[in-house]
């Protein structure tokens, strides 16, 4: 009996279904091409703006750059020509410093004739190189230059360096000045390591741009340009008086 149920149940289902009416194929088959048309026409979207993405940033970018060398005069446009030299890149552990030289001085002047160098050591060291020194005429009261080194046996990329220690026995505070020549097209990276309590701040001084790198409360660093000369100064000094020896470099 309960066989008998069971296939009377499923003859009527059977029937029911063939009963139901049917789309004709023409007209499911005409649904199933326009959804695949709409989902390829979403997919190609999709892809172009992809595509698209970064030619908009590029475009982007040179419109700003153009805009700002229309006004030169601005001090954004300044930031712009700044940037063009020098790129500043940031990572977890790093500061990267990128940086393209467009010009360097010509030839070796006498940049002793008219200046009064108080220590002989710096007018020893102007002697050697090709390039024009900047003397801080500010240095933190109890700091005495204590030396002074010069690397020139590459007259395109001299380096002279002024270490100051504190004359204070019971203090071991010391700071060190480097300026660098650069010859045109040279392409330099300067790397800088960095932790979670490295601070970062671009400074305008006078026309200036300096970039100050502060680890701690009397550990700072700071780093510009004057023309074809890298300058930097690091040390165990407070973030005002290595912005004051920076200003009074001469």
């Amino acid at each position: 009996m309960s066989k008998n149920f069971d296939s009377f149940i499923k003859e009527l289902i059977k029937e029911r279904i063939y009963e139901m009416p049917r789309p004709p194929k023409e007209e499911v088959w005409g649904q199933l091409i326009t959804q695949l048309r709409q989902e390829r026409r979403k997919e190609r979207k999709i892809k172009m703006l992809k595509q698209l993405r970064p030619v908009f940033t590029a475009c982007m970018v040179i419109i700003f750059l153009i805009v700002l060398y229309i006004n030169p005069n601005t001090h954004v446009a300044a930031f712009t020509n700044k940037i063009i030299k020098s790129i500043v890149e940031i990572t977890q552990d790093t500061f990267k410093i990128h940086k393209k030289v467009d010009f360097a001085a010509d030839g070796k002047a006498d940049y002793l004739f008219g200046r009064d160098i108080d220590d002989p050591r710096i007018g020893e060291a102007q002697k050697k190189v090709h390039f024009r020194l900047f003397i801080p005429e500010y240095i933190p009261e109890d700091f005495k230059l204590n030396s002074v080194d010069v690397l020139n046996k590459n007259e395109k990329k001299e380096t002279v360096t002024f270490l100051y220690i504190n004359s204070d026995s019971n203090k071991k505070d010391c700071f060190e000045i480097t300026q660098r020549s650069y010859s045109d097209g040279a392409s330099v990276t300067m790397n800088i390591e960095k932790d979670e309590n490295t601070k970062i701040e671009n400074l305008a001084i006078d026309g200036i741009e300096y970039t100050l790198v502060s680890y701690e409360k009397n550990l700072n660093g700071l780093l510009w340009d004057n023309g074809n000369i890298g300058c930097e100064i690091r040390g165990n000094i407070s973030r005002d008086d290595i912005i004051e020896i920076a200003k009074s470099m001469k």
